[in-house]
């Protein structure tokens, strides 16, 4: 397929550019990139007439089960917080699961985003959500969680609470999961879907479940995608310990360039030069950081040190959506708030490689995503060249960044298939999806109450000792 007469963002030297250029797409990849490609009678033609092309923009951080529990909570501390979305979580059944990973799908996709992590915590519904996937096209790095260690196992000052039960699998059961699922999913369909070791946190994991997957890492090449420092009572509970988390996963050779760490906020000196000596990536989340108070990325102390950032969506019941323009612009503009030094704001092209280039790098797929150019993904979005006021050159990404509210592109395609094609999605029933789940809803209601009134004891205990350390109320 050739893509004619667009105006394609591409990179020139260390900066961002739109250029009236040609796109030739072989297969799932883009072949060439260049002004006025020619091509064969046989190969189909989409002239673009000076419609804007974009890299399909990576959601870096993000659970596909929240899709089903938007608007679930107003807001509370994660700890707090958690309590009611583990209970909710655990009432969706496999058919939610579906409904719920390609509404987050369709939604992405008409945002122009194309690829995701999907940190996955229901193991026994993970294989419906990497069929999902599958069957909408739009690419995943699957990422279920390993841990075994409760949060009351560990969060100073709650310990005393201790709960005997054990939720989770053993070691030689999460061992066989992950085979499994390795071999149903991890690179597959021309990498629609790549398996990640979705290790949960560091602190939620014992050193032997540790041992064991750093084994299975080594045997398949797999990244590493984990939690990490997302509240200051994570912070606090882990100085309580000999071994920072961070050093814990560098023992067990999980801590390197293909290692990502969502949130990292509450970080240490240590912390940071351990990302840094181990070339490991870092994803913000603002939206849900803002909503449950987590506190702000230290976003100056990695770009200083030229660590690796990327942004997510977190999950749809903390306040966010899927529209990752807004997110990174929000990302942006709370960095200015207490920074003075405005020589150290992101410019344009570092601001776009958070959502594109840079994510691409955490995802390492073998044909690499996040930028339109030769022997990359087609993983492209076009825009209607309404969408922009062409008067000065460079205030065209400024525009985009800063602008643009939603993207709503004409087309997307992943690699190289349109996964919608003139504003209507091909690969995903929108309508139908809709209704399937509001036939849920009832049933979903239902569970949901008793559900959310089950965790309310449990929850208790975890907002006394919150208050009791945080607000001065014992």
């Amino acid at each position: 397929m050739l893509l004619k007469n667009g105006k394609v963002l591409i990179q020139i030297n260390e900066d961002l550019k739109f250029k009236d250029l040609d796109i030739k797409i072989s297969g799932n990849i883009i072949s060439d990139v260049g002004e006025n490609l020619d091509c064969d009678e046989s190969t189909k033609v989409l002239d673009l007439h000076g419609d804007f092309v974009l890299p399909g923009m990576i959601n870096s951080h993000y659970h596909s089960y929240t899709n089903i529990l938007k608007g679930t909570s107003w807001g509370e501390p994660l700890e707090l917080w958690s309590n009611d979305t583990v209970a909710l979580g655990g009432i969706l059944e496999g058919d939610d699961h579906q409904l719920s990973t390609l509404l987050g799908a369709a939604e992405m996709i008409k945002m122009g985003v194309t690829t995701c992590i999907d940190h996955i915590p229901h193991l026994k519904f993970a294989e419906t959500i990497g069929k999902s996937y599958i069957d909408s096209g739009f690419k995943a790095a699957l990422a279920p969680m390993v841990h075994n260690i409760q949060d009351r196992e560990i969060l100073h000052g709650i310990n005393k609470y201790k709960n005997s039960s054990n939720p989770f699998l053993s070691k030689e059961e999460y061992l066989d999961f992950y085979e499994s699922y390795i071999s149903k999913f991890h690179n597959k369909v021309n990498e629609v879907t790549k398996v990640v070791l979705g290790i949960n946190s560091p602190q939620r994991v014992d050193d032997k479940l540790l041992e064991a997957v750093s084994s299975l890492v080594k045997k398949y090449d797999l990244n590493i995608h984990s939690h990490f420092f997302e509240t200051k009572w994570q912070k606090i509970s882990a100085d309580d310990g000999f071994l920072s988390p961070l050093q814990r996963l560098n023992t067990y050779d999980l801590l390197n360039k293909k290692t990502s760490l969502a949130h990292s906020i509450w970080v240490d000196d240590i912390d940071l030069n351990l990302i840094t000596e181990n070339d490991v990536s870092v994803i913000s989340n603002p939206t849900s950081n803002l909503f449950l108070g987590s506190g702000k990325f230290p976003l100056e102390k990695y770009m200083t040190r030229n660590i690796n950032i990327a942004l997510g969506s977190d999950g749809l019941n903390c306040g966010t959506n899927h529209n990752m323009l807004e997110i990174l612009r929000l990302f942006l503009l709370i960095q200015r708030i207490d920074s003075t030094n405005y020589k150290n704001w992101p410019n344009p092209k570092q601001s776009y490689d958070f959502i594109t280039r840079n994510a691409g790098k955490i995802l390492n797929f073998k044909t690499p995503v996040g930028s339109i150019q030769e022997n990359y993904s087609a993983d492209i979005v076009i825009v209607d060249k309404s969408n922009f006021i062409e008067i000065l050159e460079d205030s065209l990404l400024n525009q985009l960044i800063l602008n643009t509210s939603t993207l709503k592109p004409k087309h997307v395609l992943v690699n190289g298939k349109f996964l919608m094609k003139d504003k209507k999605l091909t690969t995903i029933d929108e309508s139908l999806l809709r209704k399937e789940i509001k036939k849920r809803t009832p049933s979903l209601k239902d569970s949901m109450i008793g559900a959310i009134e089950k965790s309310s004891q449990e929850k208790k205990e975890f907002k006394n000792v919150f208050n009791s350390i945080f607000n001065n109320q014992n």
